[in-house]
């Protein structure tokens, strides 16, 4: 139950007399849980609303057009507050960070109302009859659900929940009950990888089309692993299995089923082509992120006039996508005739050289291997930053990190925004 705070003057609510005060009780006998609840059927024409008005409970058949609000305002107790993870996973991320960081780095979620917002992962093993329930209900779709195995054992041993043996059948009922799933798996060596991926794929396979892609991820070791399980990590001949495993699953059951950009580096193999992403629905996933960033930098340079330039910048990145930043510079330094680029790869000392990816990358290391080196402009992604911040992993602000290297920092959003940036210097 919530109680109401703000009452939207002409609204639903207004006219039918529900007062600041009342206490919102359920949807169609259905107790309000969060805010989910009311956003649900704030955008449905037909339910019996439940609402204590002073000393009476009363039953409002509501009908009104699905754009029309109820206009009410809930108290603090409907928002959502992160359902925490009861995994110990032997690959999580979070377990093999170094002491000393933002606090909120070491809290780890696993909460499917959080799925459904924002796109999070989930394990399903704090998911139960009542929460698959509400999630059909109120057709909490897609949802994003971390697999890594259809073999019980295997899950167990993985996340170290006795829970994670049923998420297969969970996510069986979701699927037959109208909810669309995009999954990940995170592929360690000897653990989840070879014919165990093949039966996982092929389960996975069986539940389509509601099912809808699979993203397979290698896992990441960084250098603060002690005591924790003995992990490998990929190389290059486990990824090239990988992609060889992964394009036959596809070509006999069509595309479903995509590696991440990882997997062609380390195997050294060609990245798929732009189209071959689909709706690049697994980008988050690093699946398609090389290739989305070529194709943005194309369409802008299409539009971008020959010209001069005196523009010298530096750009800084992870050693992953290095080489293909500097492919993609020469790509800009031909349309403005003069520019000089300058691309650092960056060695991740912080969290240990086998980290490779630029969204890892802290400020200390910038620092380290850049200061004195670098033009007066730099550019760095935006994925170093934390999301909807200028913070880096270590706490320095950009602010912080322009002054201590006397540079001018440009935050760079993708391939567009860097033809942008450099196009306006």
């Amino acid at each position: 139950m919530a109680k109401i705070i703000g009452v939207d003057k002409g609204s639903v609510a207004d006219q039918l007399g529900i007062k600041v005060g009342d206490i919102l009780l359920a949807f169609d006998g259905n107790p309000v849980q969060d805010i989910l609840d009311y956003h649900y059927y704030d955008g449905m024409e037909e339910f019996v609303m439940s609402v204590e008005c002073g000393d009476e409970i009363i039953d409002f058949e509501i009908e009104k057009d699905f754009d029309e609000s109820l206009g009410m305002e809930l108290d603090e107790s409907m928002e959502l507050v992160p359902i925490r993870c009861k995994n110990k996973c032997k690959f999580c991320f979070v377990d093999q960070l170094p002491c000393g960081m933002r606090d909120t780095l070491y809290v780890k979620d696993d909460d499917y109302r959080l799925s459904f917002i924002s796109g999070n992962y989930i394990t399903l093993t704090n998911v139960f009859e009542e929460e698959l329930k509400r999630i059909v209900r109120l057709h909490l779709s897609p949802l994003y659900i971390s697999v890594h195995a259809t073999d019980t054992n295997i899950k167990k041993q993985l996340v170290t929940n006795p829970e994670g043996a049923k998420t297969f059948e969970k996510i069986k009922f979701l699927v037959q009950n109208g909810i669309e799933i995009n999954t990940q798996i995170v592929m360690c060596p000897n653990e989840n990888d070879s014919q165990v991926l093949i039966k996982t794929l092929e389960d996975l396979n069986s539940l389509r089309p509601n099912l809808k892609t699979v993203a397979v991820v290698p896992v990441g070791l960084t250098k603060y692993r002690d005591n924790l399980y003995p992990l490998s990590l990929v190389d290059k001949q486990k990824a090239t299995e990988t992609i060889e495993i992964i394009n036959n699953i596809n070509n006999k059951y069509g595309v479903f089923v995509y590696p991440s950009d990882e997997f062609y580096i380390k195997a050294q193999l060609p990245l798929p082509k732009y189209e071959e992403y689909g709706d690049f629905e697994q980008i988050e996933n690093g699946v398609g992120l090389v290739r989305s960033f070529e194709y943005e930098v194309d369409i802008a340079l299409e539009d971008l006039k020959k010209c001069k330039s005196k523009a010298k910048v530096s750009l800084i990145t992870g050693q992953s996508f290095g080489d293909f930043l500097v492919e993609y510079c020469k790509k800009i330094e031909n349309k403005l005739k003069g520019l000089q680029t300058d691309v650092i790869k960056i060695e991740n000392e912080f969290f240990g050289k086998s980290i490779t990816v630029a969204g890892l990358i802290t400020a200390g290391d910038i620092i380290k291997q850049c200061k004195g080196k670098l033009h007066k402009n730099v550019i760095i992604p935006n994925t170093m930053l934390r999301e909807f911040t200028t913070t880096f992993l270590d706490g320095m602000s950009t602010k912080q990190l322009e002054k201590e290297l006397g540079v001018k920092l440009h935050v760079c959003c993708g391939g567009s925004h860097l033809v942008e940036i450099i196009a306006n210097l």
